[in-house]
């Protein structure tokens, strides 16, 4: 089964269970037991004013919603209430006091409102798991897909209605008959809340290819759709780890395939390309977390591997095997413009009686390291270029710059060692490089085409989400008493919301841009400001991060005064003052005022 998950769901099941019942097998409501809301008539009316006629104007989700669908009736508004209800019942990145905010902000429009006595209420508070950062930024088309779904379902007849909310392939069938059903994450969730005995909570088709692909030895039998080959993976781990609670977010299934530091599910490079490229560079403005995410993804490649090369039952037991290979096996190399290529490749050096002789740079003796141990017995190796674009990287690669893609090349170098030797080169095809770049230091256009061509090339912007799993992280390891969620959690998810608005207004100033936004990493010094803000009383401080004005209280002024202020003052530098300082204070009020900025 599949119903694992760190986040204790109950409540939630109860609600999927309740829509089963009450919506799609009757006409009835989630919120509302005397109302009949889930007709087909007010479903065309839904769809005639939301899905027929989108707005693709640049307002907040909330303000064309409201006026596609206020004017419409209250059983129109109360059904668009209760769309908005499933589709934030599966994410768990999303807070509890949020989605209330959401539902209770449609639900005023009819004069109702959400109450905390409602089951929906309480399910709020928990999640499944995570929709990923682009499940809001999507939450147009996701809600209209639901709402064609739901469509679809109602022209079925009773006993096809019956017998697809009993079966789990059926309702599959069913669902996936609607347009564009694969690349909506809410077909995923539903089929999940639905039926978790039989489908993962995996809101991402990308991720359960991943899954497939990483336990692919498992499979005796083809299919014809992911989550049937998901199954079958899943009964196969069950045999081969007995008694154990398996979730593909967890250890140990989730080392073998997973890099929770990916940001948005449905993007980025996969393993498969990774693999067959063997060079990438992760590249964005500072604070973005490069440097951890290579290390992640460092540590996945040799998972990977180890699976692949092992077979799963021996790959479950030599966990540490595997775990000393991220000591031996991953290599940092920190760059700086004086680096060159005779530190990387080879250089002229004095021997001991005076006379010069050529010695193997870093890359050369790496090589020879790896090649003491036999291919077909080792782990992957993985050099770290860190921060690449601090030095002269054509002239510091030298003659790497080919072999990188023909590694079964070998070539001479025009040197000879002192034994007089001539030195050689061949890049082993086990080793993978991983470079990060600032953007600030150097536009990914200014590396030169031939280069860039010889490695993939991941964007790594500003993440809400990787700052609220950071911070929640931070928080915790700091015991300041006062537990996480869900009062410290909704002021979190208000300091990611200012954040997220400050980098918009970034990316869009004439006088900055997107290389110039904040990275998540300069926001979480607001976790030390507050503990020492709070002191011994904790528990007494009605507002933490802002007051019922919306305003920025001490913590978050802190952060802005002493590492977002001084980070824009030198990126602003060549401006006039008057400039700079009309410049800073239009930032200063979008961060630290953000709801009175709307």
């Amino acid at each position: 089964m599949a119903r694992y998950s760190e986040h204790m769901p109950l409540k939630v099941y109860e609600v999927a269970d309740e829509f089963r019942r009450s919506c799609l097998l009757n006409d009835g409501s989630l919120l509302f037991s005397e109302k009949n809301i889930w007709r087909q008539d007010v479903l065309e009316n839904i769809h005639h004013a939301f899905v027929a006629a989108p707005d693709e104007g640049d307002r907040s989700f909330l303000d064309k919603f409201r006026d596609q669908i206020k004017d419409k009736g209250p059983e129109v508004v109360r059904l668009a209430a209760e769309l908005l209800v499933v589709y934030l019942l599966f994410p768990s990145n999303v807070t509890g006091a949020h989605k209330r905010k959401l539902v209770n902000d449609v639900l005023e429009w009819s004069g109702d409102e959400l109450k905390s006595t409602d089951l929906v209420w309480q399910a709020f508070e928990q999640g499944i798991g995570s929709g990923g950062q682009g499940y809001n930024t999507r939450r147009p088309f996701e809600i209209a897909f639901l709402i064609e779904f739901v469509r679809a379902w109602k022209k079925l007849d009773t006993k096809q209605q019956q017998a697809a909310a009993n079966d789990p392939w059926l309702f599959q069938e069913v669902i996936d008959g609607t347009d564009e059903s694969e690349s909506k994450q809410i077909r995923h969730m539903l089929l999940h809340l639905l039926f978790p005995e039989y489908f993962e909570r995996i809101a991402s088709g990308n991720h359960k290819r991943q899954i497939i692909t990483a336990f692919t030895g498992l499979l005796s039998e083809e299919f014809d759709n992911d989550d049937r080959h998901l199954l079958a993976i899943r009964q196969g781990l069950e045999k081969l780890l007995p008694g154990k609670e398996l979730d593909f977010y967890w250890p140990p299934l989730s080392t073998a395939w997973y890099d929770n530091s990916e940001g948005d599910s449905e993007i980025g490079a996969s393993l498969e390309i990774i693999q067959h490229k063997k060079q990438i560079v992760l590249y964005g403005p500072p604070g973005t977390g490069k440097t951890f995410r290579t290390k992640r993804l460092a540590q996945r490649i040799i998972h990977a591997s180890a699976l692949s090369s092992m077979g799963p039952a021996r790959y479950f037991q030599s966990q540490a095997e595997i775990e000393n290979a991220f000591v031996s096996n991953i290599h940092r190399l920190q760059l700086h413009p004086a680096y060159s290529y005779e530190d990387f490749v080879r250089g002229l050096h004095i021997s001991p009686d005076g006379s010069t002789e050529y010695r193997p740079g870093y890359l050369l003796r790496l090589i020879d390291k790896i090649n003491e141990q036999p291919r077909e017995t080792r782990l992957p190796h993985i050099l770290i270029l860190d921060e690449m674009n601090r030095t002269d990287l054509s002239r510091m690669l030298g003659e790497c710059f080919s072999l990188l893609e023909d590694r079964n090349q070998m070539i001479e170098l025009p040197a000879y060692n002192g034994d007089g030797a001539v030195f050689t080169l061949q890049i082993p095809d086990d080793l993978y490089v991983i470079g990060t770049m600032n953007l600030i230091d150097q536009s990914v256009e200014q590396i030169d085409f031939a280069l860039r061509r010889r490695f993939l090339w991941l964007l790594c912007p500003f993440d809400a989400d990787a700052l609220m799993g950071a911070a929640e992280s931070q928080w915790n390891k700091l015991k300041t008493g006062l537990e996480w969620s869900p009062r410290v959690e909704v002021d979190f998810q208000k300091l990611a919301d200012a954040s997220t608005a400050l980098n918009y207004e970034i990316h869009n100033s004439p006088l900055l841009g997107s290389q110039y936004e904040i990275g998540h990493t300069y926001f979480l010094d607001v976790v030390k400001f507050l503990k020492n803000h709070l002191g011994q009383n904790a528990s007494r401080k009605q507002n933490l991060l802002w007051n019922r004005r919306g305003e920025a209280l001490e913590p978050v002024i802190q952060v802005w005064n002493l590492s977002i202020r001084p980070l824009l003052e030198q990126y602003l530098a060549g401006l006039d003052a008057n400039a700079r300082n009309t410049e800073l204070d239009r930032l200063a009020k979008k961060f630290l005022q953000p709801e009175k900025s709307v």
